[in-house]
């Protein structure tokens, strides 16, 4: 019963934290300041562990940006990054930040460049 309740719980907070980075980004924004919102709701999901995972968030920050710039991806990546990084964080996550970071490099090609 009680990992019942702690499933339910996860999955409560998990929804909340869906809708939170999941809200429509100001359009009017420029590329850089989406970014940033970006980052702030990528650390809210995954909070880093340490200097590493702080500098693999900031990369990958820099990486969609660049994407975007370079017209290789829509403006739609960020949702589909913060996607995955809910996705990682599961509740048998033992690391998310090396699950977010496999899924990011299998589903986008991240580090293939």
């Amino acid at each position: 019963m009680k990992k019942l309740s702690e499933t339910s719980g996860y999955k409560q907070v998990r929804k909340a934290i869906l809708q939170q980075a999941m809200t429509k980004i100001d359009e009017t924004l420029s590329v850089e300041s989406k970014s940033l919102i970006f980052h702030d709701r990528l650390i809210e999901i995954i909070r880093p562990r340490n200097q590493s995972d702080r500098t693999s968030f900031r990369r990958i920050t820099n990486w969609a940006q660049r994407l975007i710039k370079e017209g290789r991806a829509k403006e739609d990546i960020f949702k589909k990054i913060l996607g995955y990084a809910i996705e990682a964080s599961g509740p048998d996550s033992r690391n998310p930040a090396a699950v977010f970071m496999a899924i990011i490099k299998k589903e986008l090609g991240y580090g293939r460049e």
